[in-house]
This record gives C-alpha cells, structure tokens and sequence, in this order.
C-alpha cells in the first residue's frame, strides 16, 4: 500500500513537470523570444476550461489495517479486506483561468472481509463488516486536452472517516457442535456482545493521493487513503492498528 501511495505521488508530480514541458513548448511556438515565463503560463492554461465540474462514482476498495505488532494474528481475527464505496464529489476553481481545484464531497464505504482456520476437526470462521462515511477534500489539477473531450486530474488532499457501524463475527464448529458470537466493533461498554477494550475507534484521518482520467463523461480513477490516526489502539497483546484503502472508481462526470 505504501508502495502505490508513493507511486501515485510520483504520478502527481510528473503530472506537473509534463504540465509545465508542455507550457514551455507551447510558449516557444506561440511568443517570441523576449515574452516572458509567466504570460506563456498563463497562455497555457487558458487553453483549458476552469469551470467547476461534478462527479458521481461508485469504487472497490481493497483495505488493510497495518498493525505494529502481530500482524498475521491480527488480520485473522480482524479481517477487513474488501470494501464498496458509492459517493459524490464537486470540484470549485480557485484560480481564474487556472485549472486548479478545491475537490470535496462524501461517499459511504462498506468494508467487509472473511477468514477461516481449522485443524483436527475444529474449524473457526471470522467475518467483519464495517459502515463508513468518508469525507475527503483535496487539492486537484485538471489538465484538458483535444478540446475538454479528454482530462488527466492528479489530487492531494485529506479525508476524514466517521465509522458509523460495524461487526465482528465468530463461528465455531467442532464435531457436529455450533457455536456463534456476534460482537459490536465500536461498542467499549461492558455488555456482553460489546467488544469492551478491543473496540474500534470510530473517527480517523489520513492522507489522501490519486489521479484520474476523464473521457468525456466517464470517469476512471485510482487513490489511496493512509491513515494517520489509528483505528485501534490496545494495551496488551494486540497493539496500534492504522488502516489503508486504495480505491479503484469509475463514474460519471459533468
């Protein structure tokens, strides 16, 4: 996950040093010797539309929770692997005749996940699901290209996740005898189906790095999300928890 994170940095700043080859190129074409760095830039950019534009989508999300300690134990007993997402962002302008972007909006994440064990007869299944609501904001550059009909959009920014609701669920079976526990993940009381001092924590903010690309309407992108609060944080055995969700979306722009 780190890996694509900083890929995708990469990508952003090659996205930028291509941007500005291209405005020297184009200033070299355009103007004569004598005009000035700072007006071929503007001439650049002013071959690209600047307006606001929107964003339905719908993602997969593989998800990882990097835990310091007791990594394959953990990912066992806690395995949130997969996710879905369904969201909506608007992007504003913040420079006339520049296309550069304020992206925010919200999209609703489900994450789910299944592991299995078993040995001499006794079989143990954990399956997990969690609700979220994530909020990202960031920092877009949409260049255009052939007349708008087709845009590179490399972002930074952050996002922020409210965990609204979620499960952990374990089946035991040994011998023709079942045995199944539900367990609320975000529930610290003392209640029997509550998961007390192993709960979750329900607010988590990251770092947020991608880009896309728009053909006309459609649109298909890749991100990734790296936390850098912690979604759990316990005093024995299992120990800090952060969780990564790369996002791979395909929507509809306008």
């Amino acid at each position: 996950m780190k890996r694509l994170y900083y890929l995708l940095v990469v990508a952003f700043v090659a996205m930028a040093t291509n941007a500005s080859a291209q405005f020297v190129q184009s200033s070299g074409e355009q103007n004569s010797m004598s005009t000035t760095t700072a007006n071929s830039g503007s001439d650049f950019f002013k071959k690209m539309p600047s307006s606001d534009y929107n964003r339905f989508y719908i993602g997969y999300n593989p998800t990882k929770i990097k835990w310091e300690d007791y990594q394959s134990q953990n990912e066992a007993r806690r395995p949130f692997k997969n996710g879905i997402t369904v969201g909506y962002l608007h992007a504003s302008n913040l420079v006339r005749n520049v296309p550069l972007y304020l992206e925010y909006g919200a999209n609703f994440m489900y994450s789910f996940g299944k592991d299995e064990d078993s040995e001499d007869g006794f079989k143990e299944t954990v399956k997990g699901n969690m609700y979220s609501i994530n909020v990202p904001v960031n920092l877009a550059l949409r260049l255009s290209f052939n007349n708008d009909k087709v845009a590179v959009t490399p972002y930074l920014g952050l996002n922020f996740r409210l965990n609204v609701a979620g499960n952990l669920k374990y089946e035991e079976s040994y011998r023709g005898n079942n045995e199944t526990e539900t367990y609320k993940l975000f529930d610290s009381s003392d209640d029997d189906d509550a998961m007390g001092d192993y709960a979750f924590k329900r607010f988590q903010a990251g770092f947020n790095v991608g880009i896309g690309l728009t053909f006309r309407s459609v649109y298909l992108g890749v991100g990734y999300v790296v936390d850098f609060s912690k979604i759990a944080d316990y005093d024995d055995d299992y120990h800090v928890g952060k969780l990564g969700v790369t996002t791979i979306s395909l929507g509809i722009a306008f």
